[in-house]
């Protein structure tokens, strides 16, 4: 788990007037592994394979139908990205009928299976597609609940069209055995058993805690609801931060300790009165940990088996067990729900406000109860219960009449089980008086001042002639009352405004999308455009939010140049008509010789855009430096050379820089990429993977070698980290010859750690490589090097044919690499200088001093401290 991603609060003002808000996150996949790739050690007992053996004859010879019912008590519907063949599709459907008996839900649960191609040893993965917490109906507050049961509780649907559970397993897996009713051999893995289990993450059996970066402490953002019920073997709650604060060293022991339990009445009451003990090894193990039941207390053969972190071939287990029967039963698969409407803001003062809710339960309550606490322009503690009117199946109702004037509403709903267990909505109401613990709902009757909550960031810094149709990020917005119009305003070179509508994205009620609209040939190379975001409520008097605060956003059209063939540069000459640049610069770092192309000194971190393309804290910033010189694709040479210092933030050790999926790996954290662009700009792909400073020992030595409290790395770069780069434009399949490809270098940044940066010299595309000039005769006058071995520099001194005001002097490494680079003032016939080259590593070097049109060169030798 990665601390540093800031959670994605999708939704983070349904109603802002209201004191509790439903919030998304997106869900976690735990990954399963056979026995061979997971080091986890699990046996057959002794005759386990033969007992089972015997009970499927039994079965067979009975004629034992399943019990299964066909109208089971909750709809499980399994969708499928490519059909499975008809064997494999059973099984799913098998597995999804187990579930569907075990639980309870009014709403369908939506699961979607890719049986596909993963990694060998993989046998698969789950997890809920969404988290949700603060929805009415929860009965814990801030916990997160995967989306299944969230709709459960509910009782409606909560995402629309969009899938519950999500889970993969590997088509390519060997030694499956595909079947429901038989037994796996000895050197098989049951399919059937695996599905049960990824099944059962998805629908709640995982929660959110987990190690940071370094694996130094434990912590989550918000609990899930399945860690509300972890204790430690003193029974001390995992969730209480006063015991363990969030996050911690000590919560970091908790799960690691061997020692960890999932308790709650229901697994106790159906556990013999045991907890739950749960897998939690010395050593953390992603995936496995935390989530699993342990798998030295549950062994092959047990009735709570099906969640232990893994299964060995010729293992059977069918059961879901009183484990996670009683655990889900207690996260609220089981449960009482009050479903009472929440308000929005009004500015009618002439109708009546009808409240209404209505009461689902799994069990008997007292339906004397329920109470309706209303506390009108006073504190929620004062709320006092107002009379009720039952109407229809368990649905009441509460009129308040209406009022001249301005009115403050709290409110929440509260009843008990026959056992006397309480359940609210919102969840755990009322506010504690003098305390932040509790909920509940208010709402405001009268004039509205509120203005709209939006998040809008604008990702746009250039475009290219050729792009006609440019989409912006979706837009959030929500209002107290409602929101009337979201519209931009843009101008094109200082031109009059065009006014251009948001749509409402389909099936959503926040989100809102635009793109600009171009005919061809409209823009031109250096045109600008700005713009701005308005969004109105719908107040009588309206409240806006405009973007940005003031001014207008701005950027910039980019022009094609001629098409070329090939491109060299040493950047000495500062080509920036050849370069757009955002965040990189040509120009000379502080203790290097000479010019390069190098972003930000540090970089910026993320601040932009965001992951999601909607807003949100999760953010990163591009710096990019494009070519805007298209190159035609070679036969012959098709490489892309320069020599490199990177000092980026290193991800975390091992990760790939793609997922299965081509998506790129948020562990992999900041990096710098090469990319190219065959249509002009409107696309880009990456020419090879991206790298960062773990690319070379020495760039991540420097890196750590100075680290502040907020990971950011303060270590300067030296001459002696430059590294030479070679990539070929056809690695990735992409680019053919012929193509003309635009290049762009891109240092990508999230919201994590900063460095030195990134700096590129030497640029070759599709050039030969030159080699060093070696002669030591010089061409003009003569050119005398002697050391000066007490300050390690150099004594240069020449005699010029012409009176010269300005000469240049560069050095290069035997590899034709510049190292130097100094403009130096003369006055006549003579030059007289110093040349510090303490930076430079012991070898052989070519110092070439330049006036006019003629050039001398001398070769210099560096032994430690010592030049010749």
């Amino acid at each position: 788990m990665n601390y540093r991603l800031l959670l994605l609060l999708l939704l983070p003002f349904l109603g802002q007037a209201q004191k509790l808000a439903m919030e998304f996150k997106p869900g976690q996949i735990i990954e399963e592994y056979t026995p061979e790739k997971s080091g986890i050690h699990r046996e057959l007992p002794a005759g386990y394979s033969e007992r089972i053996l015997e009970e499927a004859r039994n079965r067979a010879s009975r004629k034992v139908q399943s019990t299964l019912a066909a109208n089971a008590t909750t709809q499980v519907v399994v969708t499928y990205d490519t059909p499975p063949p008809a064997d494999v599709k059973l099984v799913f459907d098998k597995a999804a009928l187990v579930w569907a008996n075990a639980l309870k839900s009014d709403v369908p649960i939506q699961i979607f299976v890719q049986w596909r191609s993963l990694a060998s040893g993989v046998l698969g993965s789950a997890g809920a597609s969404t988290n949700v917490r603060n929805f009415v109906g929860a009965n814990r507050l801030n916990t997160w609940y995967p989306i299944a049961l969230a709709e459960k509780m509910a009782h409606k649907n909560l995402n629309g069209t969009d899938t519950d559970v999500v889970a993969t397993f590997n088509s390519d897996f060997s030694d499956w055995y595909i079947g429901v009713d038989g037994v796996p051999k000895l050197n098989q893995i049951d399919l059937y058993s695996v599905v049960l289990h990824e099944f059962g993450h998805g629908l709640g059996f995982i929660g959110q805690v987990g190690l940071n970066d370094d694996n130094t402490e434990g912590g989550y953002g918000f609990p899930g609801i399945f860690d509300q019920y972890m204790v430690n073997a003193e029974g001390l709650a995992l969730m209480d931060t006063v015991l363990f604060k969030n996050p911690s060293t000590s919560l970091k022991a908790q799960v690691t300790t061997n020692a960890l339990f999932l308790t709650s009445p229901t697994v106790l009451r159906t556990n013999s009165g045991e907890r739950a003990k749960l897998y939690a090894p010395r050593t953390f193990s992603d995936g496995s940990s935390i989530y699993h039941v342990d798998q030295a207390t549950y062994k092959v053969g047990d009735l709570n088996a099906l969640m232990t972190p893994q299964i060995a071939r010729g293992e059977i287990t069918h059961d879901i067990g009183p484990i996670v029967s009683g655990a889900f039963a207690d996260f609220g698969w089981y449960s009482s729900n009050i479903i009472g409407e929440q308000y929005n803001d009004t500015e009618n003062t002439a109708t009546d406000i009808v409240f209404s809710a209505k009461v689902y339960s799994d069990t008997l309550w007292n339906e004397s109860s329920l109470k309706l606490m209303v506390a009108i322009n006073k504190s929620i503690t004062l709320a006092t219960a107002v009379p009720l009117t039952k109407t229809g199946s368990n649905t009441f109702l509460y009129t308040l009449p209406k009022t001249t004037g301005t009115s403050k509403v709290a409110y929440y709903w509260m009843a008990n089980e026959l056992s006397g267990k309480k359940f609210t909505t919102p969840a755990e109401a009322p506010l504690i008086a003098g305390t932040r613990f509790g909920s509940y709902f208010e709402f405001t009757i009268g004039a509205d001042t509120v203005k709209p909550v939006v998040i809008y960031s604008n990702p746009l810094k250039y475009i290219f002639t050729s792009q006609t149709t440019v989409a912006l990020p979706t837009l959030l917005a929500s209002d107290n009352i409602g929101i009337s119009a979201v519209f931009m305003e843009y101008s094109i070179n200082g031109g009059a405004f065009i006014k251009q509508d948001f749509n409402k994205l389909a099936g959503t009620s926040f989100s809102y999308t635009n793109a600009f609209k171009f005919s061809e040939g409209q823009l031109k190379s250096g045109d600008q455009i700005r713009y701005r975001v308005v969004v109105n409520d719908a107040a009588k008097v309206t409240n806006s939010r405009i973007f940005p605060a003031s001014g207008y956003y701005t950027f910039e059209v980019l022009g094609i140049q001629p098409t070329i063939k090939s491109y060299s540069q040493t950047f000495d000459s500062s080509p920036s008509a050849d370069f757009y640049l955002k965040g990189f610069t040509i120009g000379q770092a502080v203790g290097f010789p000479t010019i390069a192309l190098q972003t930000a000194h540090p970089y910026a971190d993320g601040t932009e855009e965001s992951y999601n393309g909607a807003g949100g804290t999760d953010m990163y910033t591009n710096s990019d430096a494009i070519l805007l010189k298209p190159v035609t694709v070679k036969k012959d040479t098709t490489t892309i050379v320069f020599d490199e210092i990177v000092l980026v933030e290193p991800g975390d050790a091992g990760e790939p820089f793609l997922n299965s999926d081509r998506t790129v790996n948020r562990s992999f954290y900041d990096y710098v990429i090469v990319q190219a662009s065959k249509d002009q700009g409107k696309t880009w792909f990456n020419l090879e993977n991206g790298w960062d400073s773990n690319a070379n020992a020495s760039w991540l030595a420097i890196w750590n070698s100075s680290v502040d409290a907020n990971g950011n790395s303060t270590a300067t770069a030296t001459s002696s980290l430059v590294k030479t780069r070679t990539l070929n434009i056809l690695t990735s399949g992409v680019f053919a010859v012929g193509d003309n490809i635009l290049i762009r270098f891109r240092l990508h940044a999230d919201v994590g750690a900063h460095g030195w940066g990134w700096a590129i010299d030497n640029l070759r595309i599709q050039a030969p490589k030159i080699d060093p000039i070696l002669a030591t005769e010089p061409l003009f006058g003569l050119l005398k090097i002697s050391p000066n071995p007490t300050d390690g520099q150099i004594h240069l001194e020449g005699a010029l044919q012409a009176n010269e005001k300005q000469v240049t002097v560069r050095m290069t490494d035997v590899l034709g690499r510049q190292v130097y680079h100094r403009v130096i003032d003369v006055d006549g016939v003579v030059l007289d200088t110093r040349l510090d080259v303490r930076y430079l590593k012991q070898g052989t070097y070519i110092i070439q001093v330049q006036a006019g049109d003629r050039v001398m060169n001398q070769r210099l030798v560096i032994f430690g401290s010592q030049a010749f």
